[in-house]
């Protein structure tokens, strides 16, 4: 398992930096000798200021090895939001999950803990329209009925519902006590969820250190029907970092080909930004761009996680 394609865009060719992406065909051809498991978790939440009540879920991955038992053995861990139409369980149930586990066969990626989110409210009654179109009840912004306060339920609800069950870093569930451990945690997102990725960064900053958003731009907290200028983005995403400036972090954004083209113009733009240094050394830079030549479809994510997982968490 030491062959592997190296996708590099030289400076000048599509944007003016390099960006280095590489592919792992055995994710989906190899078969794991290791293979984690996924258990469902039942929460609710209801901090969407509408006097409601939800009942939601998401999947846990715990990778070969966890042992509950073993308290000396921590995880990082990170978060996963799904695109539009999908839900929790595309990498958790069925026959997508030895791609999560072909990740961690060769041993180049340290385990980690995945936890499979969603901002939709009822992902399951939904189902018939939600893999339609994707216009259902969802807290992330893009319902006019509710709240955009799905940054509010990931750190109030889920963080403590994952973080506390399994052997994490965190012990204390507050808001203080998240914090204290942002080191060790990760969000990232394929399309819409790469667009929510960005809106993390912006809310969540001081809980997460880490980001991958993948095929999706910062809309800078804007319905996907208006347009966002690179000031906008710029003022939504320098927000945190000003008021947080000794807070390390990275990002390491990835996209595929033909639909990048909004997400290659706005990486250009973001990575001359003062607070941003372009590269992959994590003592150093704080920002990278993996680009690939797949097409749009969330089933990619674990041949982007290859690259970035290669990068997040490192250093701590």
């Amino acid at each position: 398992m030491s062959e592997f394609r190296k996708v590099i865009t030289k400076p000048g060719e599509v944007i003016d930096f390099e960006t280095v992406y590489e592919e792992n065909p055995y994710i989906r051809t190899g078969v794991p000798s290791k293979p984690g498991k996924c258990e469902r978790l039942e929460y609710t939440t209801s901090v969407y200021e509408d006097g409601k009540t939800y009942h939601k879920y998401c999947y846990v991955y715990l990778p070969y090895g966890y042992d509950p038992e073993d308290k000396s053995k921590k995880y990082n861990v990170l978060y996963f939001q799904h695109g539009n139409t999908c839900d929790p369980q595309m990498f958790s149930v069925g026959g997508n999950k030895p791609m999560i586990d072909m990740l961690f066969e060769s041993g180049e990626i340290e385990p980690c803990i995945i936890a499979f989110i969603t901002y939709y409210m009822d992902p399951e009654g939904d189902y018939k329209e939600r893999v339609i179109s994707g216009m259902v009840p969802a807290g992330d912004g893009y319902w006019a009925d509710i709240k955009g306060n799905y940054y509010n339920e990931i750190v109030e609800d889920i963080i403590p519902l994952v973080e506390m069950k399994y052997n994490t870093y965190l012990e204390d569930p507050s808001r203080e006590g998240i914090k204290a451990t942002r080191d060790h945690r990760a969000f990232s997102g394929y399309s819409r969820g790469g667009v929510c990725t960005w809106n993390i960064f912006h809310h969540n900053f001081e809980y997460f250190r880490w980001y991958a958003p993948m095929s999706g731009h910062c809309r800078a907290g804007k319905p996907r029907t208006q347009p966002v200028s690179q000031e906008e983005a710029t003022a939504f995403l320098t927000t945190p970092l000003k008021a947080n400036p000794d807070l390390p972090f990275f990002i390491f954004a990835s996209c595929g080909n033909p639909d990048a083209e909004e997400m290659k113009i706005q990486m250009k733009y973001i990575t001359k930004i003062d607070g941003f240094s372009y590269g992959k050394d994590t003592t150093k830079n704080n920002i990278y761009f993996a680009l690939s030549d797949y097409y749009h479809t969330d089933f990619l994510v674990p041949y982007y996680y290859w690259n970035s997982l290669k990068v997040l968490f490192k250093g701590v």
